[in-house]
């Protein structure tokens, strides 16, 4: 018995061991487990507002914290819930399926084993605007929240203009404001000079165009003012408003009796075409006496030449009209008038100055016709002489005569016959690489840079006008994006992220080592070679000591002023609103930085057109800029 109790209670010893063990391994296994089994989203309360072109950051948060990585994070746009935005899965960003048009303008803020899982929006435009959806999900569970974002866009300056009120308004007049292209729908405010609010009859009107941007205009009752002005304020917020001022006053020429106005400008009128008529009868009428007066003392001078050398007159003198014919036969006998002998090389001096014959190059150099019998006797212009390699020098300021080159930088037309007679102009002979030397400051031929420092304009139209002004630039390697290779100064191309030391908190791009501050510069930047495209890049110009935090939207408010390229958006400059810009071919794009102008333009050297300028590029130092962008590792380089 003793044997059989001792066997039960060991039996029963054994069978409470086995049980303490399973209860204490079952504990720290479930311990042990994930916090994340259910988890909740936090995002902001309100929406997130940003400006057009800049970047935001549409903030979402796990809670508890813990490591989201090996989670899937989706981010939609409410009206498109089976294509996400960016789609996070198997530890890495997938490339589909996704919206096209956010390719390369989304990205994970950073930070996901501390569960953060915001999304980060580039070059953000107004069909952004809207309400994004972010979800996380693991095998157990899955939570959703919603985060909405406006977009920002700030609209023309106001245009104000006064009208006489209806009924004549008691000494009123009626005042309009209008602007237009803004987002989202703006505040309009009417101020006095003393800077209060007026809200006396005032109406306010707002219309939407087929992009979403709207238009606001207001009217307004007010006392005429010769000099208390109005203001008209538009605004989104204290950053990013427009104003405009007027003197509500309508100016009107004074009338005392209704009519004699009108009656008095008529009579005026029709006193002045009579004043006119009758100034013009003078002229006519002197002009045709001075013209008759000059036509009889030619043909005067004419018969007394003529009557000067006629041998008749010789019968005077006694001698018989025998005599007389006999004199005349023979050629030598043959008397010629003035004109021939002077061209015969024969002096001819008749009293009186009237009478003086000239040269038949001295007439033609004062603008007479001659026309002598025999090729001989054909006379040519000075010109035609200078153009045939002849030596001229007439006697007097106004019968020298200038060579083709120099009537032409004169402003005079020149056409000879003969292809060998063709006359450039000093421009077209500077632009063939021939060395111009005319005599005269005036005439002096002056290179683009030197025409700019006297202060004539440049065409920015003509690409063949900016483009000598082309320097040599370098990439500075020390300040450039982490993720951007440089080569030999010239070539930058993009790396992956992950391939840097450490997340950079910079834009991608870099600048050159040169920085201008005064004069003309012109650089080209090769954006595609060969049949390989990119997809994304923009180049431009920066002022100095720009601040370079991504956050901070590339603005030319911020210093920022740049072209650029996006493959499902095209073209546009970082102004606000963007304006289109249509390009069906670019391999090369053309910079010409114009500091004393304070100007910037681009250049599709292809066609060597025009893209887009900016007029207000007001900096004290200017660095160029460009970037590969981050969608591709084709490279782009100084040309």
């Amino acid at each position: 018995m003793f044997t059989t109790f001792g066997n039960r209670g060991t039996m029963h010893l054994g069978l409470c061991l086995r049980v303490l063990i399973l209860v204490a391994l079952t504990v720290p296994i479930r311990a042990a487990q994930p916090a994340q089994e259910t988890f909740t989203l936090t995002v902001p309360n309100g929406p997130t507002s940003t400006l057009s072109g800049s970047s935001v950051s549409l903030l979402c948060q796990v809670s508890p914290l813990f490591n989201v990585e090996p989670l899937e994070v989706r981010w939609y746009h409410s009206s498109n819930i089976h294509s996400p935005a960016l789609l996070y899965k198997d530890h890495k960003i997938q490339e589909t399926p996704v919206v096209p048009r956010y390719r390369g303008r989304v990205s994970l803020t950073g930070g996901m084993e501390r569960g953060n899982v915001s999304l980060t929006l580039e070059r953000v435009t107004l069909e952004d605007r809207g309400e994004y959806v972010c979800q996380v999900s693991s095998e157990q569970w899955y939570e959703k929240a919603s985060v909405f974002l406006t977009v920002n866009v700030t609209g023309r300056e106001p245009v104000l203009s006064v009208a006489e009120a209806r009924g004549g308004g008691g000494g009123q007049v009626n005042v309009t404001c209008s602007s237009e292209g803004w987002s989202p729908q703006p505040k309009l405010t009417w101020r006095n000079k003393d800077g209060a609010e007026i809200r006396n009859e005032q109406e306010v009107l707002n219309t939407s165009d087929p992009q979403g941007l709207v238009s606001v205009s207001s009217w307004l009752l007010y006392a005429c003012s010769y000099s208390d002005w109005l203001a008209c304020t538009v605004s989104l917020s204290e950053e990013a408003k427009r104003e405009g001022r007027i003197l509500p006053h309508i100016y009107t020429a004074p009338t005392a009796v209704p009519g004699v106005y009108k009656e008095a400008l008529i009579v005026t009128l029709i006193l002045s075409l009579v004043i006119i008529c009758a100034l013009c009868s003078v002229i006519l009428c002197k002009r045709r006496g001075s013209m008759w007066s000059s036509s009889q003392k030619s043909r005067n001078r004419s018969d007394q030449a003529e009557l000067g050398q006629r041998p008749a007159d010789q019968t005077e003198l006694g001698k018989g009209p025998a005599e007389t014919e006999h004199l005349i036969k023979g050629a030598e006998n043959t008397v010629q008038t003035p004109t021939e002998q002077s061209a015969a090389g024969n002096d001819v001096h008749l009293e009186g100055a009237e009478n003086t014959v000239q040269t038949p190059t001295e007439q033609r150099a004062a603008g007479h016709y001659v026309h002598l019998e025999g090729a001989e006797n054909t006379v040519q212009t000075p010109t035609e002489q200078r153009a045939a390699g002849e030596e001229f020098n007439l006697e007097g300021a106004e019968n020298t005569v200038q060579t083709p080159t120099e009537q032409r930088a004169a402003g005079k037309d020149v056409h000879l016959k003969g292809s060998e007679n063709t006359v450039q102009t000093p421009t077209e002979q500077r632009a063939a690489g021939k060395d111009v030397h005319l005599e005269g400051a005036e005439n002096t031929v002056q290179t683009p840079t030197e025409q700019r420092a006297a202060g004539e304009e440049l065409n920015l139209n003509d690409w063949h006008h900016v483009k000598i002004f082309k320097v040599n630039i370098l990439l500075d390697e020390k300040n450039a994006h982490p993720a951007i290779r440089i080569n030999k100064g010239k070539r930058a191309h993009y790396v992956k992220e992950k391939d840097t030391e450490k997340p950079s908190r910079t834009h991608l791009h870099v600048f050159s080592e040169e920085r201008f501050s005064s004069g003309q510069h012109y650089w080209e930047v090769k954006v595609k070679d060969g049949t390989t495209e990119k997809l994304s890049w923009y180049v431009g110009v920066a002022r100095e000591n720009v601040d370079k935090r991504p956050a901070v939207p590339l603005t030319p408010q911020n210093g920022f002023w740049i072209l650029s390229y996006d493959k499902e958006q095209g073209f546009h400059v970082n102004t606000d609103p963007q304006p289109p810009i249509t390009v069906a071919k670019l391999t090369i794009v053309g910079v010409f930085l114009d500091c004393d102008r304070h100007t910037l333009s681009f250049y599709n050297v292809d066609t060597k057109s025009l893209l887009y300028t900016f007029t207000d590029v007001k900096t004290s130092n200017y660095f160029p800029l460009l970037s590969p962008g981050r969608c591709d590792k084709i490279p782009i380089k100084i040309n």
